[in-house]
């Protein structure tokens, strides 16, 4: 929908500290360390009336062998081939080195239009070693002096790129409305990347049987038509697997935490991944709270259902008690079986989500809400009579969506149980569904001159 550029170069060039940079956040992890990015990261930049798409690659090195190195390569490949403009990062401390010399010459037969950027240039003196003549070599002409790290130049680039979209009239549309955004949450190792490309349909993110091979959550757009509700729009999130409290380590697997607890705020809906085999353990009864806690949408995914007949757990329905058992606090939470790996019943998770984000922003008329108390008052009539713990209800309004919120009047606080609220809880979903979506159930007194 917007022009796409792609960031790339080798390792530790600063090409995330670029790409926090032009999104003016830090979505990307950075670290001194060689290979801190490893899959594709994607976010979006505003300049001068532009919206840009820009894509973070991890670092591509051709002159390198190994599986692993060939993940990487096949990832920054894919970024290059969706690319409208390339950003071709090189650190100018260390001069044009062999790994920059094999990527210029690949990058030549793409025909697309590129940027050469000479990183580091943090003061006048870095600035002129851009100056070298050994830069040409490369064969993008001189180089822009920039400095991710302080901004410098960062600027002028920009108004390059630019430059380059009004001169090849590339298609600069807004960025098409997102009506459901989804996290993707679970322990390591689950199945969150391959969940999140058989949604895409392509490899957007690395998958790995060896865990925290996701160090940083990814957005990905999809444009989807579903037979209920028609074209619509999914944000996407893949987060990284999140462990024991204790266990997690200090510095980059914390922050990378820290980020996807972030995202539960930012979501609407939560694919909670659950390994069929491995079953609920404290872990995932943790993310459960976790989630509880920013109350977005919930709908519980058994991952690797394809083995349950080797691992033999029984069937679907005998499955769902074990959850209820487990995670009682998501009796309401759909449960649906997939396998990821496989894509089998993948496809229809998408219509659960919209479903699900729909029940949040559910607003009920007041003359429904008034007609359910007075049902619920005759049917229930002992739990509204006097006595301990059954306040005397006045009545009942939606005060909030996004988890649907209501508000009871009562006379007395000091007569209200948390029971009470769990019963009026219980039985809205009876009547009206909120199935995925929490609810608030609140109280107040009446005012005292009201009541007189």
């Amino acid at each position: 929908m917007t022009p796409v550029i792609a960031i790339v170069g080798r390792t530790n060039v600063g090409k995330s500290t670029l790409f926090n940079r032009l999104l003016e956040e830090k979505k990307a992890l950075t670290s001194p360390l060689a290979g801190t990015t490893r899959d594709m990261n994607y976010g979006h930049c505003h300049w001068n009336g532009q919206n840009i798409t820009v894509i973070d690659t991890a670092g591509l090195d051709l002159t390198a062998s190994g599986a692993t190195e060939e993940d990487l390569k096949r990832q920054a490949k894919n970024a290059i081939d969706k690319a409208d403009i390339i950003l071709l990062v090189t650190d100018v401390t260390a001069g044009v080195m062999p790994q920059d010399k094999a990527l210029a010459k690949h990058l030549q037969k793409t025909k697309k239009a590129l940027l050469l950027l000479a990183n580091k240039s943090d003061n006048p003196r870095t600035r002129r070693l851009a100056e070298e003549p050994e830069w040409l070599k490369l064969g993008f002409g001189p180089p822009l002096p920039i400095s991710a790290a302080n901004g410098s130049g960062v600027g002028d680039m920009l108004d390059e790129l630019v430059k380059i979209i009004r001169e090849k009239k590339l298609d600069s549309r807004p960025l098409p409305p997102i009506d459901v955004r989804i996290a993707i949450i679970g322990r390591p190792n689950v199945g969150k990347s391959t969940l999140l490309n058989s949604l895409a349909g392509e490899e957007r993110v690395i998958v790995s049987e060896v865990p925290h091979t996701t160090k940083e959550p990814q957005d990905t757009l999809l444009s989807f038509t579903d037979d209920k509700h028609g074209p619509k729009n999914a944000l996407i999130v893949d987060t990284v697997g999140i462990r024991k409290r204790s266990k997690v380590a200090p510095g980059m697997e914390k922050i990378g935490v820290s980020l996807t607890l972030r995202e539960l705020e930012r979501a609407d809906v939560v694919f909670l991944l659950v390994d069929a085999a491995a079953g609920v353990d404290m872990q995932e009864k943790r993310l459960a709270g976790l989630i509880e806690e920013k109350s977005p949408g919930v709908i519980v995914v058994v991952n690797k259902w394809d083995l349950a007949d080797n691992k033999k757990l029984g069937i679907a329905e005998e499955y769902k008690k074990y959850l209820q058992t487990q995670l009682p606090f998501y009796a309401w939470s759909p449960v649906t079986f997939i396998a990821a790996k496989t894509g089998s019943h993948v496809g229809r998770l998408l219509g659960y989500a919209l479903e699900v984000n729909a029940e949040r922003q559910r607003e009920l008329p007041q003359e429904q809400i008034d007609a359910f108390m007075e049902k619920l008052k005759k049917i229930h009539h002992s739990a509204f009579r006097r006595g301990e713990n059954r306040p005397k209800v006045y009545g009942m309004t939606q005060v909030g969506t996004k988890p649907p919120a209501f508000m009871i009047v009562i006379k007395d606080k000091n007569t209200l149980h948390p029971n009470f609220l769990r019963f009026i809880e219980n039985r809205l979903r009876d009547e009206f569904g909120f199935a995925g979506t929490p609810i608030k159930i609140m109280a107040r007194e009446i005012a005292k001159q009201q009541h007189a």
